[in-house]
């Protein structure tokens, strides 16, 4: 926390219960059957086929936007090539983690 509030970042905590993993990324089915060893899953109701991880990260960086977006959180970009470029919630100064946890796996998302 305290490197990123040097470099003036921000730290967006996700409920640690969020069921990244157990939602499609493409239309939000919940999938309650999952098992822990269920290392990839195709949604029964678009068909769409995910890698656990990777379909985690996805709804993981999803629900961050969402909560930015919640508290009318603007993040500026720092691109020095362009002048008073503004992004909502999805310039570099964001970074998504679930609760007090951070993971070296596909599941921590920096955006």
């Amino acid at each position: 926390r305290y490197k990123m509030e040097q470099k003036e970042k921000h730290l967006i905590l996700v409920d640690r219960y969020f069921p990244s993993s157990k939602l499609c990324s493409c239309c939000g089915y919940k999938n309650i059957g999952l098992e822990l060893n269920d290392r990839e899953w195709t949604c029964p109701k678009c068909l769409t086929h995910h890698h656990r991880d990777i379909n985690a990260s996805k709804n993981i960086e999803r629900e961050g936007k969402r909560i930015l977006r919640e508290n009318n959180i603007t993040i500026i970009s720092n691109n020095d090539t362009a002048v008073g470029t503004t992004v909502n919630a999805f310039g570099e100064d964001v970074r998504l983690s679930l609760g007090e946890q951070f993971s070296m796996n596909y599941e921590s998302i920096a955006l």
